[in-house]
């Protein structure tokens, strides 16, 4: 099996970019970019 890492979600209102951008990446280790897209990012 994989190994589990886990993520860490910051609760604040806003979040720095970068953060951002750190978790986003992590988080496509995961799940598919396309599906993540949407609750990152407002078109």
């Amino acid at each position: 099996m994989g190994e589990k890492q886990p993520l860490t979600i910051p609760l604040h209102t806003e979040l720095d970019t970068g953060t951002l951008r750190a978790i986003f990446r992590q988080a496509t280790q995961y799940i598919i970019e396309n599906e993540l897209r949407p609750y990152f990012y407002t078109e």
